[in-house]
C-alpha cells in the first residue's frame, strides 16, 4: 500500500466508525426519502406504434412531442390512479401492417398498458383492428383517417380515433374545390390501399349530393415514380380540380408532374394531409410554389388562443428549439396526440383500473374536457368513437420552409 493510501485509510476508518457512521446514515436515508419524487408507485404505461424509420416521416416525432407534452403535465399534477405515473412505451412498425400486429400484441399482452396509440398509415391500424377486438386493449388512432378504423361492425368497439374521419374528411376535399375553385368536375387520384379504397367509397357516395361529378378516378401504388399519364388522363376528362390523396413522397411527384405541364393545363390540387405528415418541403422544393395547392387540417397552432394549444406550442417550441409555431411539423400529429393522451388519463382515474374493458366504458361517458383542438363534450359514447368532426375541417396552404398556413 502506498503512503498515499496509508493516509487516506488512516482519515477514513476513525470518520465513518461507530455511533456517527449510524447517525449519518439515517439522515441521508430521510433526506433521500424526502427529495424523491412523489411518483414512486409503479408506472402505468401508454404505447404507440408508428413508422420511425420511413425517413420523410415527421407524423411519429410529431404525436411523440404531443404525448410527452401530456404525461409531463399529467405526472406534475400527481400521475393517475392516485400517485402512479404514467409513462410512454414506443415501437417502429416501418408502414407495414404484419409489424404493426405484432407491435400492438406485445404492447397489449404487457401488464398495465392502458392504450396502444397508432399512428399515419391508415392501413396498418384497419389491419390491427380485429387483434384490438380479441385482446381489448383499446386501440386509438390519432392520425389515421380511414372510416373502416372505428366503423369496423364489431360491438363493444375497442378503437377509438381522435383525427380527421374520411366520410365527412373527403367531403371537404370536394366541397373546397367547388366552393373555392368553382371546380363541378374533379378527377381523383387515390393509392391502391385500405386508406385509398376509404376516400374512394366517400367520393363514389356522396359527390352527386354535393353537386360535383368525378369525370375520372385513378389509384396509383406506393413508390409510384410517375404520374404523367395520370394528369394526362385527368385533363382528358376536363376535369377542373385534383383531389389527391397522398403522403409526402407520391405527393411530391405528383406536384413535379403537374409542374412540368403548361399553365393553362395545370389543376388546382386539394389534398388530404398525409402528405404534411413528411418533410414535403424538402422533396418538392420550390416546385411547391408552382402548383395551386390547399391541404385539409383538422388543427393550427397558428392565430390559436385556446390555453391548451397555447401550453403545447410553447411545450414544443421549448423542446424542439424552435422560434415559431408555424415551424412545428406535422402540428395536427402532436394536437391530437396532447389531447387524446389527456382523456385517457381522466378514463383511467374515472374506471379506477388499468384494464381495457374498463378504460373503454371510461372513455365512452368521460366529463367535459377543454382540449388543444377543441372542447370534448363528451369526447365518445357508446356509439360514437369518433372525437373530431366537420367543425374541425380547415385548409393550409404548404410554403417553401415547410409551414402549413391557413387559408380563409
Amino acid at each position: 500500500m502506498s503512503a498515499k493510501t496509508d493516509r487516506w485509510a488512516s482519515w477514513q476508518v476513525p470518520r465513518w466508525s461507530g455511533l456517527w457512521l449510524g447517525r449519518w446514515a439515517a439522515a441521508w436515508a430521510a433526506m433521500l426519502f424526502l427529495s424523491a419524487p412523489s411518483l414512486a408507485a409503479d408506472p402505468v404505461f401508454l404505447a404507440f406504434d408508428g413508422a420511425y424509420s420511413i425517413k420523410t416521416n415527421t407524423a411519429p416525432q410529431a404525436i411523440e412531442r404531443g404525448i410527452r407534452a401530456a404525461l409531463e403535465e399529467i405526472n406534475a399534477a400527481g400521475g393517475v390512479l392516485g400517485g402512479r405515473p404514467l409513462q410512454l412505451i414506443t415501437s417502429d412498425n416501418q408502414g407495414v401492417s404484419a409489424r404493426a400486429r405484432d407491435n400492438y400484441l406485445e404492447h397489449a399482452a404487457r401488464r398495465d398498458v392502458i392504450a396502444v396509440l397508432g399512428g399515419k398509415f391508415s392501413p396498418v391500424i384497419v389491419e390491427t383492428v380485429p387483434e384490438a377486438q380479441r385482446a381489448k386493449v383499446p386501440l386509438v388512432s390519432v392520425w389515421g383517417s380511414a372510416d373502416p378504423i372505428t366503423d369496423h361492425g364489431n360491438a363493444p368497439s375497442y378503437v377509438f380515433r381522435l383525427s380527421l374521419k374520411d366520410s365527412w374528411g373527403v367531403q371537404a376535399l370536394m366541397k373546397r374545390a367547388l366552393q373555392s375553385r368553382k371546380a363541378r368536375r374533379l378527377c381523383a387520384v387515390l393509392p391502391n390501399t385500405a386508406w385509398g379504397r376509404s376516400a374512394d367509397h366517400v367520393i363514389q357516395s356522396t359527390s352527386a349530393k354535393l353537386g360535383v361529378t368525378l369525370a375520372a378516378i385513378r389509384s396509383y401504388n406506393w413508390g409510384d415514380t410517375t404520374f404523367s399519364e395520370t394528369l394526362q388522363a385527368c385533363r382528358a376528362s376536363q376535369a377542373q380540380a385534383l383531389i389527391l390523396v397522398a403522403n409526402e413522397k407520391e405527393a411530391a411527384v405528383v406536384f413535379r408532374d403537374m409542374a412540368a405541364l403548361p399553365k393553362a393545363q395545370q389543376l388546382p390540387i386539394i389534398a388530404h394531409w398525409g402528405l404534411t405528415g413528411g418533410v414535403i418541403h424538402q422533396l418538392a422544393g420550390d416546385i411547391l410554389d408552382q402548383v395551386d395547392l390547399q391541404v385539409i387540417q383538422t388543427f393550427t397552432f397558428v392565430n390559436n388562443n385556446r390555453p391548451a394549444a397555447r401550453r403545447l406550442a410553447n411545450w414544443i417550441l421549448k423542446d424542439a428549439g424552435l422560434g415559431s409555431v408555424a415551424e412545428i411539423a406535422s402540428p395536427v400529429g402532436s394536437a391530437h396526440a396532447y389531447d387524446m393522451t389527456h382523456l385517457l388519463a381522466r378514463a383511467v382515474d374515472q374506471a379506477r383500473s388499468t384494464q381495457g374493458d374498463a378504460i373503454r366504458q371510461a372513455l365512452e361517458n368521460l366529463p367535459p374536457y377543454d382540449g388543444a383542438v377543441r372542447r370534448y363534450a363528451p369526447a365518445y359514447t357508446p356509439t360514437r368513437h369518433d372525437a373530431l368532426g366537420p367543425e374541425q375541417v380547415l385548409f393550409v396552404r404548404v410554403d417553401r420552409s415547410g409551414s402549413l398556413v391557413p387559408l380563409p
